[in-house]
């Protein structure tokens, strides 16, 4: 089976699930937008022009996260230092 020379067949069942009129609903032409921003009231916010920038941070330089010393340790935890190694 070409695809290249185009299956009739397949063109049938494409258009079964993709009707033409569907297809031609969703054209999304360069003034959509502009005509959907004028009908819903959107209005570009204007920056001041000695308006301060975000604060910027560079994740390399920053200090590194460091957490709290556990100082608890439970009960018996330790005890395998008290057993010689046997040297295996």
């Amino acid at each position: 089976m070409k695809l290249a020379a185009g299956n009739p067949n397949l063109k049938k069942a494409a258009m079964r699930v993709n009707p033409k009129n569907s297809l031609e609903a969703f054209k999304n032409t360069l003034g959509d937008k502009e005509r959907v921003k004028y009908r819903t009231g959107f209005v570009p916010s204007v920056k001041a022009i000695d308006a301060v920038p975000p604060p910027q941070m560079n994740l390399w330089e920053r200090d590194q996260y460091v957490p709290p010393k556990n100082e608890y340790v439970r009960p018996g935890a330790n005890d395998f230092l008290n057993v010689k190694s046997r040297g295996f």
